[in-house]
This record gives C-alpha cells, structure tokens and sequence, in this order.
C-alpha cells in the first residue's frame, strides 16, 4: 500500500514538473529570451499611449523585446539617452533640438508632425484686431510654440512681438489665466481646448493649420544605430504596430484614454481621439519636404543662422526596415 501511495505521488510529481515545464516554454520562453529594451517619455499623455498600450498586450514582446519605459523630462531622457542608460528617447522636441545644436542623434521616426496647440479665446474676442494689446498665454517665449505663435499670428495680420503681450507658462496655468480673465488668449492642447470651448471659449486657430512640428517621434544616438540596429528596428516595428492598432480600434482605446489619463467623461475622450488618431504618420517617415520645414522650424526658434542638412538630424533608414 505504502509503495503504490508512493508510485502515485511520484507520478504526480513529474506530472506536475512537466506541466510546469510546458508553461515555460509556451508562456516564459519568449519573454526569458526577450532583449531588454529602454526608452524614455515624458508619461502617459495621449500621444504616448500606443506604446503604453502595446507594453501591455504584448506588441514589443513579439518582437523579442522586454520593453521598459522610463519617465523623466526632455532633458534628462536626452542625457539618459547620450550616457546609453536608454536605447531610445521618444522626447522628440528635445531630441531634436539637440540634434540641430549638433549632438549626434538622429531622429528616426515621426509619428505627428503637425503640433496639438490651439489658440483658444475669450468670448469677447471676434476678430484679430480684439486682440491688440491683450496677454496671450503660451508655452515658451523662443521655442517652436514662439514660432507658432509668430506664424499664426502674420496671418492674421497682427504682429506677435508689437501687437500683443506673450506670457510663458505651463498647460495648466494657461488654462487657468484664461478662464480666469487674466490673458485674452491661450495656446491649449487637446483636453485642455475643449474644456475652454465648452465653456464658451472661441477657437481661434489650430497650430497644426499653420505650421509642421514635431509632436511625437523617436531619437536615437548615432552610436546606436550601428551597433543596435536591428534591435531598434524591432522596436519600431512594435511602435507602428501599436500606433496602427490605435488608429484602427477606437472602441478599444477609447475607454483606454479614459483609464490612462483617468477622464470620466467618455464624450471628452471620443474627442481627444477624434482629434488625434486621424493625424497619425504611417510608417514614421517625413517626406523630404516636410522634414525640411520641420527643420527651418528648428533652426528659427534656435536661432541658427547657417544652413542644417537633412541627414544631420534624419535617418528614416531603420523606419524603412521596420516596414518591410
């Protein structure tokens, strides 16, 4: 009786061994043979959640990457990024910036290239002319959101450094002032826009009417591209799976906007998408024309006065291999 217990435990034993051993090879096998993968971002604004999302169901694993996502500030994730603790940075305003100061890094995918600003008004206001010699609240008072404003505001016919009084702020300040009655106008990004018009707030202008920007994309090293290539093409190719899945699944990342960026309001987040999806690049590549529109843009706000090649600061080689 003793030994056929026995018999009976050590079957169950290697059954429960093989279970365990099958387990790892059909669910622990790709992730144990994973390449861990870092990139940095500012957080999960709406811009970023295709990648939250992709971590999540698993896009980047296919691809046989352990995706880790650090957030820190634009400055830092370029630091980050130069002392190789990131493979990859998606700030790619900062990316940018210091690829044109002369960093070596490439921006290697784009997937907005028109900004999400609008500038948004006090009901009082109803033509350009409302707003000589009124406070307009922006981000930055040299950088592309100045540009923006510069160009917005020549075609209106006003001028941005004489007719008006551009105050630099953070989203949240820019939204209060306005509401408030403290500026006459705001530049405002997605969420932000639509509380100020629900409450009677006029659209001005959209930024992306006006001008290229570079909203969202990714930046890597020089370093990097050789010695990492085919590594960053497989991210890549989880990025434009997950942004493609964004695009095409708004009954699904609806309700993921709404969890994300914790906004009760379902209609709000319709709205947000709906803003956004459409906008998407495909594949993450600039035309040349665009990319070169992107890079005046760069070199005005900077200030640089001598001409920037393209490939200084592009290389869309590795998008081109994702999409194959």
């Amino acid at each position: 009786m003793h030994s056929r217990i026995m018999r009976l435990a050590s079957c169950r034993l290697h059954g429960i061994r093989a279970i365990l051993f099958l387990t790892l090879i059909l669910f622990g096998g790709r992730a144990m043979a994973a390449d861990r993968f870092l990139i940095s971002l500012p957080g999960p604004t709406l811009g970023y959640l295709p990648v939250y999302y992709g971590q999540e169901k698993g896009f980047f694993l296919q691809e046989g990457l352990d995706l880790q996502v650090l957030v820190v500030r634009g400055i830092i994730g370029v630091s980050s990024l130069m002392s190789g603790e990131v493979d990859v940075t998606c700030h790619a305003g900062s990316g940018f910036t210091a690829a044109l100061r002369g960093l070596p890094l490439k921006i290697i995918s784009v997937t907005r290239d028109r900004p999400i600003h609008d500038l948004i008004v006090a009901p009082s206001i109803s033509s350009p002319a409302d707003l000589k010699g009124k406070a307009v609240a922006l981000g930055s008072l040299d950088g592309t959101s100045a540009v923006m404003i510069r160009r917005i505001f020549q075609a209106k016919g006003l001028d941005a450094q004489k007719d008006v009084t551009l105050l630099s702020m953070d989203t949240h300040s820019r939204l209060q002032t306005l509401l408030t009655g403290k500026v006459a106008a705001a530049m405002l990004t997605s969420a932000a826009s639509f509380v100020a018009q629900d409450q009677g707030y006029r659209l001005f202008a959209r930024g992306r009417d006006y001008t290229r920007f570079l909203q969202i994309g990714v930046t890597t090293t020089d370093a990097a591209i050789k010695q990492k290539r085919e590594k960053i093409v497989r991210f890549l190719r989880g990025w434009n799976r997950a942004s493609k899945f964004y695009q095409d699944n708004p009954e699904v990342m609806i309700p993921y906007i709404q969890k994300r960026l914790g906004i009760k309001d379902a209609q709000l987040a319709r709205r947000m998408y709906d803003d956004d999806a459409p906008y998407m690049l495909p594949g993450g590549r600039l035309s040349p024309e665009a990319a070169k529109e992107i890079l005046d843009i760069g070199r005005e706000s900077l200030k640089i006065k001598e001409p920037v090649p393209l490939d200084r600061v592009f290389d869309f080689s590795l998008a081109a291999d994702a999409s194959k």
